[in-house]
């Protein structure tokens, strides 16, 4: 089923944040977060700064990479990786215990260079075609995108043909928008977000492979409570809703 942001869904994400009640002392919440959790994040965040004139400040990088912020030391208020890291976390004393929520996941999708042909990615065969005509295929080193990519091609039986065409990237998206790569893999919620790169949709449900995601509030968070805040909003049945409608399935999808 072919996903793009919906905008009507936000609006009811705005009702359920409107009643929250409006703070005393704004204040600004440092977020971490995975790239596959982008669109929907960044559309429930912005509802929640408009009904709690909070600030929410989010980097995007890869788990990996985030864990080795984490361990440097550098300041958070919140974490949205995968639950198992975010479990690990907890244990080593870097997130606040109870303070977690499971937010879903997301399914990988193809993306290409803005403005070409959108390649037929409809059923397994005319995807797997798609990939075994491709010039060059990108995707993450790092990324859990790039681990569930490596598992698609073992689902279709082609990962010896396909190693003289794939290439593993510390940045897949440059990759493709420069036509070193001719296609590109990612998650469904980063590749809505990709205004330099044509979306081409999500895979055939019968090879798909899914990033989980999960949401920590840092055990020494300097906006603690307004973190504790945007937590229990993401959690609110009508944020799930239109986040899903923005590439992130619910958690019961599991």
């Amino acid at each position: 089923m072919s996903v793009t942001p919906n905008y009507f869904l936000a609006g009811a994400a705005l009702i359920a944040a409107c009643a929250i009640p409006m703070p005393i002392n704004a204040a600004e919440i440092k977020i971490m977060s995975t790239p596959a959790a982008s669109t929907a994040l960044r559309m429930a965040a912005a509802d929640f700064e408009r009904a709690t004139g909070h600030k929410v400040v989010i980097t995007f990088s890869n788990i990996a990479t985030t864990r080795k912020r984490v361990a440097a030391g550098e300041d958070f208020d919140m974490l949205v990786v995968s639950p198992k890291a975010i479990d690990d976390l907890t244990q080593e004393g870097k997130l606040a215990a109870g303070a977690s929520l499971n937010m879903g996941r997301t399914g990988l999708a193809l993306v290409g260079h803005k403005g070409s042909v959108r390649p037929d990615i409809g059923t397994v065969e005319s995807f797997k075609r798609t990939l075994l005509n491709a010039r060059l295929f990108a995707y993450s080193a790092t990324g859990e995108s790039g681990i569930g990519f490596l598992k698609v091609l073992d689902k279709l039986g082609i990962t010896d043909a396909m190693k003289p065409r794939i290439r593993a990237a510390s940045n897949m998206s440059a990759m493709v928008e420069s036509g070193e790569a001719e296609l590109g893999i990612t998650g469904v919620g980063a590749g809505l977000s990709y205004t330099q790169l044509e979306y081409i949709g999500p895979l055939p449900a019968a090879v798909q492979e899914y990033v989980y995601m999960a949401a920590g509030v840092g055990a020494n968070a300097k906006s603690p409570e307004a973190a504790r805040a945007l937590l229990k909003y993401l959690d609110d049945p009508a944020v799930v809703l239109a986040m899903s409608a923005n590439g992130l399935e619910p958690p019961a999808a599991k």
